[in-house]
């Protein structure tokens, strides 16, 4: 179940990582656009959206971390 949803999650949290970088870049450029407020709410919206993501990623692969970190096995 964890893999299906995760195969669905990746690609979006991926996008999401871009909007908020993108957004950000086009904000920074020099010279002010008309739609500086509009780039502001896509940044934080997307950046609200991968912050949720990343933590739903985070909490699909604690397994995975435990294991790397902590040396715990996953019980079968």
């Amino acid at each position: 179940m964890n893999l299906k949803l995760l195969k669905i999650l990746n690609p979006i949290l991926f996008i999401a990582f871009l909007t908020v970088a993108i957004s950000m870049l086009l904000y920074r450029l020099p010279g002010r656009f008309y739609y500086d407020e509009v780039l502001g709410q896509i940044h934080a919206l997307s950046g609200a959206i991968f912050f949720i993501l990343a933590i739903l990623h985070i909490i699909l692969n604690f397994k995975w971390i435990k294991s790397q970190i902590f040396g715990i096995k996953a019980k079968k």
